[in-house]
């Protein structure tokens, strides 16, 4: 006797949810720099450059006006406590304009780990491939 058209609609559900699974397990693990073959990753790079330039000149801007606004006059800058809050401040935003694209990629590094490791230990990970 035939499968029924129910148990075959099923089969068919199941199948379609396991091949789009697959895809996003694809998608949650591939890196950007060989998502849709690094192209993607060459425009995002070229943005970063600009932007990158951007932020060194308001970084350079935002800190002058923080000067001035923290600090009555320059005599104030001369205390050290002044001066040391100052380059803490300068050299926290200049590592976070220089290094901000490294850092993204760090913790999209650890979030995969993380999705890898939950997916692998809930036992998907046989199913889908």
């Amino acid at each position: 006797m035939g499968e029924s058209w129910i148990v075959s609609n099923l089969n068919a559900a199941l199948s379609t949810w396991n091949d789009k699974l697959a895809e996003i397990w694809s998608l949650l693990t591939e890196s950007p720099q060989t998502f849709k073959g690094g192209q993607v990753w060459g425009v995002m790079t070229g943005i970063h450059g600009a932007l990158q330039a951007i932020g060194y000149g308001l970084l350079v801007l935002f800190f002058a006006v923080g000067v001035m606004k923290t600090c009555g006059s320059f005599m104030e800058v001369k205390k050290p406590e002044h001066a040391l809050k100052l380059f803490i401040r300068f050299a926290l935003a200049k590592g976070a304009v220089t290094y901000g694209l490294e850092l993204m990629l760090a913790v999209f590094s650890i979030v995969q780990g993380m999705v890898s490791t939950i997916i692998t230990q809930s036992g998907s990970c046989g199913r889908l491939r």
